[in-house]
């Protein structure tokens, strides 16, 4: 069993962040604990009690990186890509791989329910605002001249089509629609959603150009 003398506060942290994300991988949420991060650090529990107040903070700091990294695959995603819808369908289908590629941490960050009354973490609201500000922007592209305090609500709509494909599919109901795949299911939610966009995207262009 390790000292907490062989690392400092921040390296103990990002084991305990590492360790509590091998396990949800690999285990689900049910065999995350306390014990059980300890135990994959190799230090007591004790010890990591000093760092985290309890299993909800831990699990807070988790889900703000796997935010964090969701954020990044968009960035990655979007980057060279000019024609806002092409942006907006590269963010979407970004969001679903990740889903995807590690659900139990995607139903982690989207599911956990505190069991105190210890409010959001700032770190998890930032991560979660940059995300949608990639669909803001996305949005601000496609419809310049929108009224800005529009742009939420319309957000809002865009980003639930997409969340709601990613839970169907990791809750195993989208095959009551017979869906050929989750990608499939997305793209025909985004066509269809910026299908309705584009006649007033066409309109605000033709405005523009005859200014």
């Amino acid at each position: 069993m390790a000292r907490r003398s062989d690392h400092t506060r921040d390296e103990l942290r990002q084991m305990a962040l590492d360790a509590a994300r091998a396990i949800v991988k690999s285990e689900g949420v049910q065999g995350l604990t306390t014990r059980a991060v300890a135990r994959r650090m190799g230090y007591t529990v004790g010890t990591l009690y000093l760092i985290f107040h309890n299993l909800d903070d831990l699990i807070f700091a988790v889900n703000a990186q796997t935010v964090a990294d969701m954020r990044a695959g968009m960035e990655k995603a979007t980057a060279g890509l000019q024609d806002p819808a092409d942006r907006l369908k590269a963010i979407s289908s970004s969001y679903l791989a990740f889903a995807l590629q590690h659900p139990n941490l995607w139903r982690l960050a989207f599911e956990h329910q505190s069991s105190g009354a210890e409010p959001i973490p700032e770190s998890i609201t930032r991560e979660t605002d940059q995300v949608l500000e990639q669909v803001l922007d996305g949005l601000r592209r496609l419809l310049p001249t929108l009224d800005e305090d529009a742009l939420p609500t319309l957000a809002a709509a865009f980003w639930s089509g997409i969340h709601g494909v990613c839970h169907l599919t990791l809750t195993d109901t989208l095959k009551i629609a017979k869906a050929q795949s989750a990608h499939t299911v997305l793209d025909c939610q985004v066509n269809a959603f910026l299908g309705g966009l584009m006649p007033a995207a066409a309109r605000q262009a033709a405005e523009r150009g005859s200014n």
